[in-house]
């Protein structure tokens, strides 16, 4: 092969490269999906039942409140259902560096790195439904809490994923 053969191969595989970059992201609607990942989060807080000492936090962890009142969440648009729900994660994402500071256990880092995996995974599941918002301005209303074990924190955010992002998919998808 030649130069020109060569740059004309270079040539196509940009191309499709570049079709396969701005390819629209499907929609993710099947609730088994998320079912796997409060599944896989469920399994690391089961993995946590035997942790002593060092699955406590020297300091408060900050996490949202799970609590929900169902007649206010219905009332609510979808766009601030989608900013309770982001502000939420950010909650847990910002949290996850510090916990893998905190952690010296290589075992319970290891479960800091799934609860990330299925973080990326469930924050992407939103993305492609396009319900990204801005949410770095704190909300003076939004309720919280403080944790201080890591399985409080799983448990906390098992809760999160089965309540307000489960019923915010589940409306989306039903739209």
């Amino acid at each position: 092969m030649g130069v020109t053969g060569f740059l004309i191969l270079i040539s196509v595989l940009f191309l499709k490269a570049r079709f396969v970059v701005s390819a629209p992201s499907q929609k993710i609607c099947d609730n088994r999906v998320l079912d796997k990942y409060i599944g896989d989060i469920m399994e690391v807080e089961k993995a946590m039942d035997s942790c002593n000492a060092l699955c406590e936090f020297p300091e408060g962890v900050i996490v949202p409140e799970t609590k929900l009142n169902q007649a206010e969440w219905m009332k609510l648009q979808t766009i601030q259902k989608a900013t309770v729900v982001w502000r939420g994660l950010n909650l847990f994402t910002e949290a996850a560096p510090k916990l893998s500071t905190l952690l010296s256990e290589p075992k319970l880092k290891q479960q800091v790195e799934k609860f990330i995996s299925v973080s990326r995974n469930v924050i992407n599941v939103l993305k492609s439904h396009n319900l990204q918002v801005e949410t770095h301005i704190p909300d003076p209303q939004e309720r919280t809490r403080s944790v201080s074990t890591l399985k409080q924190f799983f448990s906390v955010y098992t809760n999160f994923l089965r309540g307000k992002y489960k019923l915010l998919l589940n409306a989306v998808c039903k739209s």
